[in-house]
């Protein structure tokens, strides 16, 4: 049998259930775990390893036994935490040596904690190795740090070099952080050039000392930073970092609550376009707290129909014809009372939610649509919000014929609005998504027009599959300020007619904004001079006000 001392598998002596002392150790071991002497020797074997569920061995002790009766030991799958207590899958072979000693040799199976760029720890590691910090009752840790730092358009590097000097960048990077937070943190990889510093205060400061060491730390990164990395001879490259970090001394309850307070922070240095950075306060800030609850509570939000689709109606401007319904989203939770759509929906795009979110409520509509028909009701045509990040989804187009099929609901009585509350990643597969969706019989409108920066060159794009321009409320509430305003907002609506689309204004709130969108040529209308957006119950008495039954 092959001598498993001299391979470079990672082995460990157990004696009586205990790693014996850091020598029965050997080196491989350390280098795959990342534990010193001190974190290691003594420490019971059941502290560091589990059995994978699939193992047939029912705990250590079985596995003790058996290896016990067969000169080559025995194998099995297991998960080691490693230095980070992250769980590392690992294939064991556990051997008898003598009495109450055995040798356990191992191989990595997978290890996702890993950057296989920089082989620095990832982001699974940080959120294992914090939550491990937090739950641990037995540990002393009184203080913990999270900085997270990022270059500033580090894409440019591998745009205006090529990807092989972006990852040489990134590599030397890592190294640098890590000779200037030896000794006192730890240097991980997110993605990209965004990088986190945990530092652990195992000497339980006084908060103010510790802001101090914060600052201080802080400073010498944005000095460090500063310096050039020399790829070459020929090329050194110098890049801008924001910089975001956790309140020291706060009693942060997890590590999501942790990344978030350090992302907050670091956005504001973005701003500044050089080396910043901020330290978020000792009582974070209300809103930030709130955003943490709602990011918890909405998946099940969805999933338990929580939140409520109500309707606010639309009309002509001149025969105050009810033309139209915009559903809107409304959740009203018991902890957290009643929660604005711009934040929830915000939220839905930022947690990578918004593709699920925007066809529930696709469906919840249409099953409201199939639900009116059956009352006899005459139900205009209901316009619902759909962002771009969702519409260029490559599936999207599948599920929304999924969902139509399984509802039965007509396309000519559905109106996408197409939000742009993110940058377009992916213009041909939108392209694509508008003209299917132009074929399946639905109507689209471009969503609170006259705002974002690229609207105009986005319609001027898709006029071809739009019906409808929707005339941004910031729009209309000056409509009737300045001589300025007014023929601002009747070159938008003279824009609209020669692209051959209807304009309808939102958030239209006094008689004196209907009459002089209506003398400027807009069509349609909806705000809070005709009515706020209204329960199912409440719409449908509006509709049947409004229609004869069939």
């Amino acid at each position: 049998m092959t001598d498993k001392t001299k391979t470079l598998l990672a082995s460990l002596t157990i004696y009586n259930g205990n790693i014996r002392t850091v020598k029965d150790c050997n080196a491989s071991f350390t280098e795959m775990l990342g534990f010193s002497e001190s974190q290691i020797k003594h420490v019971p074997l059941a502290d560091k390893l589990v059995l994978c569920d699939e193992s047939s061995f029912l705990n250590l002790d079985d596995l003790f036994e058996m290896a016990m009766n067969t000169s080559d030991g025995v194998f099995t799958s297991a998960k080691m935490f490693n230095n980070l207590h992250y769980a590392v899958s690992v294939k064991l072979n556990c051997v008898h040596e003598e009495n109450e000693t055995f040798k356990l040799y191992f191989s990595v199976s997978e290890n996702k904690s890993l950057d296989p760029i920089s082989k620095l720890p990832n982001g699974w590691a940080l959120s294992s190795r914090i939550n491990y910090l937090l739950s641990n009752e037995k540990l002393t840790l009184k203080n913990m740090i999270l900085i997270i730092l990022e270059a500033d358009n580090f894409s440019t590097i591998n745009y205006r070099y090529d990807y092989g000097i972006g990852d040489q960048y990134l590599v030397l990077l890592g190294k640098r952080l890590q000779g200037m937070v030896k000794g006192f943190g730890f240097v991980i990889r997110f993605s990209n050039a965004k990088y986190a510093i945990l530092i652990e205060d195992y000497e339980s400061l006084p908060q103010n000392i510790l802001y101090n060491r914060i600052e201080l730390i802080c400073q010498n990164l944005c000095l460090a930073l500063a310096k050039p990395i020399t790829i070459s001879n020929e090329l050194q490259i110098t890049k801008s970092f924001s910089i975001g970090v956790t309140s020291p001394g706060y009693d942060y309850d997890c590590y999501h609550a942790m990344e978030i307070a350090a992302e907050t922070e670091k956005e504001k240095s973005k701003k500044y376009s050089i080396n910043k950075f901020f330290i978020a306060s000792s009582e974070p800030a209300a809103e930030l707290l709130t955003r943490k609850l709602i990011i918890e509570a909405l998946p099940e939000a969805i999933v338990k129909d929580q939140i409520e689709v109500h309707y606010q109606p639309q009309f002509d401007m001149k025969t105050r014809e009810l033309i139209g319904l915009e559903a809107l989203s409304r959740w009203n939770d018991e902890t957290l009372g009643c929660i604005p759509p711009n934040i929830f929906v915000e939220i839905t795009e930022d947690i990578g939610l918004h593709f699920e979110f925007d066809l529930w409520v696709f469906e919840k509509v249409c099953t409201q649509v199939i639900a009116w028909q059956h009352q006899q009701i005459h139900v205009p045509r209901v316009a619902i919000n759909i962002s771009f990040k969702t519409m260029e989804m490559t599936t999207f187009i599948d599920r929304i014929k999924y969902i139509l099929k399984k509802t039965s609901c007509p396309t000519h009585f559905i109106e996408l609005e197409v939000t742009e509350t993110s940058s377009i990643n992916n213009i041909k597969m939108l392209t694509d998504n508008m003209l299917q969706v132009k074929e399946l019989g639905m109507h689209i409108a471009i969503d609170d027009f006259g705002t974002g920066y690229s609207s105009l060159s986005l319609v001027r794009t898709f006029h071809l599959s739009l019906d409808k321009l929707k005339l941004d409320r910031s729009l209309v509430d000056k409509v009737c300020q300045t001589k300025l305003d007014r023929n601002f907002v009747g070159h938008i609506i003279g824009l609209g007619k020669i692209l051959n689309l209807t304009v309808l204004a939102e958030g239209v709130e006094t008689q004196q904004q209907l009459d002089a969108l209506i003398e400027l040529g807009c069509d349609y209308a909806q705000g809070y001079y005709f009515s706020k957006a209204l329960s199912r119950d409440d719409i449908t008495a509006v509709m049947q006000d409004s229609y004869t039954t069939c």
